[in-house]
């Protein structure tokens, strides 16, 4: 769906001539998006989906809870880009504004300010394909089982972001603000990257299956004063961990890492 939405844009990107293209492009994306989540209804209906298929080599696992939020995550992005990717098709006046004079009295029209094509958002054509790079980001992570893929999905979710904070070129307060969102989200990537360096190094694996089972591993041999020859240090192990956790915390804004 991302290839062929890709495709979608840069063909109707070549042969319209209209002016406001960030309207044409919302419409692909949104369309685009109803169809993805169509599909991975469908795919709901899969027998393997109840316990889950590893793809990529482990990469990413599929179920029907991620199909679930994937639907999830199309239906409410196709709304949002209702919302904010058009201009409004209607005007409130106020001495209009009761209910009484909206059933009673006729709008007054002023087709320049019903629908004004040179206002912002049409000179903004990149909205919809920043939004569907940030989908993928979130639909990646949350069928994500390694720490490479985490990572990838994580940093593909927030260079989006990083853009989309900055969108409007000319506001001093949103050039501030994705400057800092993006500072901030490299110091928490080097602590995430930190992390799932010292847990290769301790495990010799990136898979989180293998990491839980690892752990798992070690918190019987402890319990049971067993000593098998793979053991690993469970102190440089949760020192990994912390350091990871750091970085997610710092990624959601949470605390104590608001500030």
């Amino acid at each position: 769906m991302l290839i062929s939405l890709l495709i979608f844009l840069l063909i109707s990107n070549a042969v319209t001539l209209r002016r406001d293209k960030s309207i044409l492009f919302s419409r692909i994306v949104i369309k685009s998006l109803l169809f993805a989540s169509f599909i991975a209804l469908n795919n709901l209906y899969i027998k393997p989906l109840e316990k889950g298929i590893g793809i990529y080599g482990g990469l990413f696992n599929v179920t029907s809870l991620s199909q679930t939020f994937n639907i999830f995550i199309f239906v409410i992005s196709s709304i949002v880009l209702i919302l904010t990717a058009f201009y409004p098709r209607k005007i409130y006046i106020k001495q209009y504004s009761s209910v009484y004079k909206l059933l009673w009295f006729k709008f007054l029209y002023n087709k320049n300010l019903i629908s004004n094509k040179t206002g912002e958002q049409f000179r903004i054509i990149e909205y919809g394909l920043i939004i569907v790079f940030i989908i993928c980001g979130a639909v990646f992570l949350i069928s994500t089982g390694d720490l490479i893929s985490i990572f990838l999905s994580i940093e593909l979710q927030s260079y989006g972001l990083y853009i989309l904070c900055t969108i409007y070129r000319d506001s001093e307060s949103a050039t501030a603000s994705g400057l800092t969102y993006f500072l901030l989200g490299g110091l928490s990537s080097c602590f995430i990257l930190l992390g799932s360096g010292l847990l290769y190094a301790n495990t010799g694996t990136t898979n989180l299956d293998n990491i839980y089972l690892i752990s798992s591993m070690n918190n019987y041999n402890l319990s049971s004063n067993m000593f098998i020859s793979y053991s690993y240090k469970v102190d440089l192990l949760n020192m990994a961990l912390i350091i990871m956790s750091v970085g997610f915390l710092f990624k959601v804004s949470a605390a104590p890492f608001h500030f």
